[in-house]
């Protein structure tokens, strides 16, 4: 809702307002259009909720609302430094790193403790995940995959922590008045992070610390190009 309003408000239609009432928020009369916005979304969170394991589609709704979820909280969270950035994204380099390559050494399954929070207990009987990651859906031309679709996982926090960085570097670029460049870079650098993150992730045919790929990229890029532009 909060994503999509600032569109709907620019559309011609749908102004007027709900007549006087004495209901629960609809007693600000809020506009016909934004309701039909509010109807939408929860439409779509409730139809995601009854067909959520449905491997075929329902990963598209999933992926919206994650979406929607890591804009607005990047919208709402603002880190004031650069580096406050740069000690945020080091601590959580390493405890990526820590929770997806050093726990299996340290647990009896031999599994990785932050590959089974994302992708649910291997030996579960059922189906029922976190819906705190992004679902990318593998190209596998095996009949079988259309029975059992198989994806690659993006976890919020993958999106999320660089993402911080580059909110940073777009609101650092409106105060310095450039050109975007530093959001531009870093998106770009992000960009880049995430193409080696799956190509890790296809190499290796293992889950991959997303940041270990995504926070060198990202901080480098601004560093570089802070350095170019002194």
């Amino acid at each position: 809702y909060s994503c999509l309003s600032p569109f709907v408000r620019r559309f011609p239609l749908g102004k007027c307002r709900v007549p006087s009432n004495n209901w629960p928020y609809f007693h600000k009369r809020p506009q016909v259009r934004m309701l039909l916005l509010a109807a939408f979304c929860v439409a779509v969170s409730v139809v995601w909720g009854l067909f959520r394991n449905e491997d075929q589609w329902a990963w598209i709704l999933q992926d919206t609302l994650g979406i929607a979820f890591c804009l607005y909280m990047l919208k709402t969270i603002r880190l004031p430094t650069f580096k406050g950035c740069t000690l945020l994204l080091l601590v959580l380099f390493v405890y990526d790193v820590f929770f997806v390559f050093i726990t299996p050494y340290l647990t009896k399954t031999g599994e990785s403790i932050m590959v089974e929070v994302a992708a649910g207990p291997t030996n579960s009987s059922t189906r029922e995940k976190l819906p705190m990651v992004l679902k990318v859906p593998r190209l596998n031309f095996s009949p079988l995959a259309l029975c059992d679709r198989p994806f690659s996982l993006l976890g919020f926090g993958d999106i999320l922590v660089p993402g911080l960085l580059v909110a940073y570097c777009h609101r650092f670029d409106i105060q310095v008045q450039s050109s975007r460049v530093y959001f531009v870079a870093c998106t770009i650098g992000y960009g880049i992070g995430l193409l080696v993150t799956f190509a890790a992730l296809a190499w290796m045919r293992k889950g991959q610390p997303a940041l270990l790929y995504l926070v060198p990229c990202t901080l480098l890029t601004s560093l570089l190009v802070a350095l170019w532009r002194r």
